[in-house]
């Protein structure tokens, strides 16, 4: 060990997001090593604690200070190092003193906070950002207790009753089976706001982290080879919730026409859309029926087909074909892309969290072929974004 293994822990201390700013490959090398250097620096025992008490724990602690106000509080003040008494006076609801010191030095101890001293911390970036009422983290948060944690929990006794078949019917979903309901996913959300704001701020935290399509698709061209003088649209974004994906199109190219972008999803989904412009019109559609718009430039549906299995995402896709003009419109499909080989953390676990919803999944190159050729299209190239995560799959009438 030595001096050299010093001098390696204060080199990995030393790193930062920040150290990576236009270095995102070279970030999730990184963060990809320090997982692998952890699998192999923790001995079994170490392992089944962090599954089984830790991760659960570290949950529970952040949730229980975010019912007690103290993230918002604690932003709202400034942040800044604070005592454990200096804290429970944020809260919003009486907290015995004991109980939130114990709270607060496991999230010290798992890099939620940062502990420097007895009884005292300070925040991180991230603490920061759950009481940041211009970030939707906090609601985030509240997903995974609203959706994620019993749909998880409950997948492995809803597979044993069906003999370990993959899940495909979004009626009868691991979903359904966990909660008392007995709703899908989207029903589920529509039936309680709370619920839909929950999935809503996790959407929009995740939007945040997906690169902007049109920063690695050639939407220039799209532009282009658009006619617009018969009063069609230039890009309709199908399943498009609160418009972030619309926005970044019209962020690269303001000076489309009014109304020439549209945004359709469910009614409900729309009612909380805020966008002040006249080049973006609103539609409530459900893409399980026939396409309304015909001969626009784009179709682009973006994270919309990890939702639904086969059957359901071939009915959505060929909801589309009557509408598009052979030649001129272009079918835009924005969704992860798995490798055949070494798929990511991110990948593979939005696979499986896809199942556990939804019964449905992400797909590989071969799988989206597939899907999309069977809908009557042809695919004439996959723009990868810079992670290799997601890709901007163009096609056309076949």
């Amino acid at each position: 060990m030595g001096d050299s293994y010093n001098l390696v822990v204060d080199r990995l201390n030393a790193f930062a997001v920040a150290d990576f700013e236009g270095h995102e490959v070279e970030r999730l090398e990184l963060l990809s090593s320090a997982r692998r250097l952890v699998g192999r620096l923790e001995t079994r025992q170490e392992r089944i604690f962090n599954i089984d008490f830790r991760n659960p724990a570290e949950y529970a602690a952040l949730k229980i200070c975010l019912d007690l106000g103290i993230w918002h509080r604690w932003t709202a003040v400034g942040g800044g190092e604070k005592t454990v008494e200096e804290l429970a006076k944020l809260a919003t609801k009486d907290c015995d003193l004991n109980l939130l010191r114990r709270l607060l030095r496991l999230l010290g101890a798992t890099y939620i906070i940062e502990e420097t001293g007895e009884d005292r911390y300070k925040p991180t970036d991230f603490s920061l950002s759950i009481g940041d009422e211009s970030t939707t983290i906090a609601q985030g948060i509240l997903a995974m207790a609203n959706h994620w944690n019993a749909s998880s929990m409950n997948l492995p006794s809803f597979l044993a009753k069906t003999s370990y078949r993959e899940p495909l019917d979004p009626k009868y979903s691991n979903y359904v089976d966990a909660f008392p309901e007995r709703l899908s996913f989207f029903d589920r959300c529509l039936s309680n706001q709370s619920y839909q704001d929950s999935f809503s701020g996790y959407m929009r935290e995740w939007s945040k982290y997906r690169f902007s399509w049109p920063d690695f698709y050639d939407t220039t061209s799209l532009v282009a080879g658009a006619d617009l003088t018969s009063g069609a649209p230039l890009v309709v974004d199908i399943g498009g919730h609160h418009g972030y994906d619309i926005l970044k199109f019209l962020k690269k190219h303001p000076d489309v026409p009014a109304g020439s972008l549209v945004i359709q999803d469910l009614e409900a989904v729309l009612a909380d859309a805020n966008l002040d412009t006249d080049k973006v019109k609103l539609m409530p559609h459900s893409f399980f029926e026939p396409q309304p718009i015909y001969g626009s430039r784009a179709y682009f549906l973006r994270g919309v087909f990890h939702d639904w299995a086969y059957e359901p995402s071939l009915q959505i896709l060929q909801n589309i074909v009557p509408a598009m003009k052979k030649g001129y419109s272009k079918l835009l499909v924005c969704d992860v892309v798995i490798p055949p080989k070494g798929a990511s953390v991110y990948q593979a676990g939005m696979d499986l969290n896809m199942m556990a919803l939804l019964s449905a999944c992400e797909r590989t190159e071969a799988t989206w072929r597939k899907l999309i050729n069977d809908a009557g299209y042809k695919i004439n190239k996959i723009w990868m974004d810079p992670r290799g995560y997601e890709g901007v799959i163009e096609a056309e009438l076949a």
